[in-house]
């Protein structure tokens, strides 16, 4: 419910307001910017206005399951910002917060009652099918999972045989290429040393010939040296290094000797170049690199066994696309029991609320048809019936029902529900209508606000004499708006104001017998 309402300059209007947790009227001349009000509350959730400037705003505290929610919209540098409990955030955050405090109704709004989603939500809340919904939606929502994978696989059933080849090709081409970890990068050294194979053949029988096993060959000449160093003792020293110096002359040796083997293998520069450009391209046509191709090669196979399975796994999809849709057949039909027989009581509880408001001749039934394939909310298509006139016949809500008649229609409806944590506004839903259905429109106000609380703008003193707040909407002589809150002596003065157009003792009685009559 809405304990407080704040407005600064919007449109014309500064005030603040405390509201009754019960029933609140907002009264005023025509003109006088009542409807204005309520467009606050509405534009505190997003909506837009033209009466707006910079500086306005407009901030509501809200009390919701013991909570107390700050609610601020106001216009600073052209735009709007949003707050919630003091902290600056997105409208979107404000919209949803606020739209579950409100609900706005008016002759125009009221045009909600004349759609078909609507009409099975009121027949749904008076038959009770709330738990059998949620259980059907459940598997509705399976079924139509089902019914996609299903037509998916149908699909698949149309390009099995091409989609089969194609895979097959796929996987046939990277097993034949038999890729192996590591292999590019041992390609691209044997590459180097292929390429250069003719220089390292000159070069190691270079280093054979002139240190090893030449003429004159370096280790040769050396070793003839040491043997003839070796009969002087005197220079013993010496051969020891030169000693030294052969042996790691020899080791040099050797290892150029390894360093410069040209590899066994029997193969071109050619090869190695074509080898390197198919693991490259097969590289390149499955994913970039060898791991994305092991796993497309692994994805391929999968598929491919899944098509070559598919016309098993299709008899199996529909066994249980058939199981499900057995399933929902069941929930579905008692579904349709209970609201069929939702709809005898609420044409029942109708019937009564329209002679109550004075629509003795209005006659009313519920159409329930079957549909043939299941939606969210069943197999039934729900129209509203109605004729207010005993010689025209039946016909659907949107077509056969006036304004005032909607208006009253809609009140009936909305009695037979209680939504406790919020307010439900209503703009002059009461227009147009007159003497003692007003009377028993006011009756139904206070009785949705005995479990929510209710803001209603009317020029009905009807209303006004039942409501337990009553505040009064007044723009002076240069166009500024007040608003303020009627004692109980100003509310029969204005009671009897809209009962004679003036202040004398006959209205003033008639005003107090319309307060008895709701005080009693």
């Amino acid at each position: 419910m809405i304990e407080e309402l704040r407005l600064y300059k919007f449109g014309l209007i500064s005030a603040e307001l405390s509201f009754s947790p019960g029933f609140n009227v907002i009264i005023g001349e025509t003109g006088a910017g009542k409807s204005l009000l309520l467009s606050s509350i509405d534009f505190l959730k997003g909506a837009k206005s033209d009466v707006v400037s910079e500086g306005s705003f407009v901030e509501a505290v809200f009390s919701f399951e013991d909570e107390e929610v700050f609610v601020r919209r106001e216009i600073k540098g052209g735009r709007s910002r949003y707050f919630l409990n003091g902290m600056r955030v997105p409208q979107k955050l404000v919209e949803e917060k606020v739209a579950r405090f409100l609900i706005f109704q008016s002759q125009r709004q009221s045009i909600e009652l004349l759609k078909p989603s609507y009409q099975i939500e009121v027949l749904d809340r008076v038959s009770g099918v709330s738990s059998l919904l949620e259980s059907y939606k459940e598997l509705y929502h399976a079924y139509r999972e089902k019914q996609k994978e299903l037509e998916s696989l149908k699909a698949d059933a149309a390009e099995k045989e091409r989609e089969i080849d194609i895979l097959k090709f796929q996987i046939e081409e990277i097993e034949s290429a038999n890729l192996r970890e590591g292999e590019e990068e041992e390609l691209l050294e044997l590459k180097k040393v292929v390429s250069q194979a003719e220089k390292v053949k000159s070069l190691r029988e270079l280093v054979r010939f002139n240190l090893y096993d030449g003429e004159g060959a370096a280790l040769e000449k050396i070793g003839e040296v040491l043997s003839s160093l070796e009969e002087l003792e005197m220079f013993s020293d010496l051969v020891k290094r030169l000693s030294n110096l052969y042996y790691e002359l020899e080791a040099v040796y050797f290892e150029l000797e390894k360093r410069l083997e040209v590899p066994d293998e029997d193969i071109s520069l050619e090869a190695i170049e074509d080898r390197l450009y198919e693991i490259e391209r097969i590289k390149r046509k499955y994913g970039g690199s060898l791991e994305k191709v092991k796993e497309f090669l692994e994805r391929s196979k999968e598929r491919l066994e899944v098509l070559e399975n598919l016309d098993f796994e299709l008899e199996k999809k529909e066994k249980e696309l058939e199981e499900l849709r057995r399933e929902l057949q069941e929930i579905s039909a008692k579904i349709s029991a209970k609201r069929k027989a939702g709809a005898k009581e609420l044409k029942a509880v109708l019937i009564d609320s329209f002679r109550e408001l004075k629509m003795e001749s209005a006659r009313f039934e519920v159409l329930l048809e079957e549909l043939p394939d299941f939606t969210p909310k069943g197999k039934d298509r729900v129209t509203f019936l109605f004729s207010g006139n005993p010689k025209l016949s039946l016909s659907p809500l949107s077509d056969s029902i006036s304004g005032g008649e909607l208006s009253r229609f809609l009140l009936s409806v909305l009695a037979l529900f209680s939504f406790p944590e919020v307010t439900m506004v209503f703009d002059e839903i009461d227009a147009g209508m007159s003497g003692k259905v007003l009377t028993k429109v006011a009756g139904k106000l206070r009785d949705i606000a005995k479990s929510q609380q209710v803001i209603a703008v009317t020029h009905s003193p009807q209303v006004v004499a039942a409501a337990d707040r009553v505040f009064k909407v007044e723009k002076s002589p240069s166009g500024s708006v007040t608003v303020r809150v009627l004692d109980e002596e100003e509310k029969k003065k204005e009671i009897a104001i809209m009962i004679s157009g003036d202040v004398s003792e006959g209205s003033l009685r008639a005003a107090d017998e319309l307060i008895k009559k709701w005080e009693e």
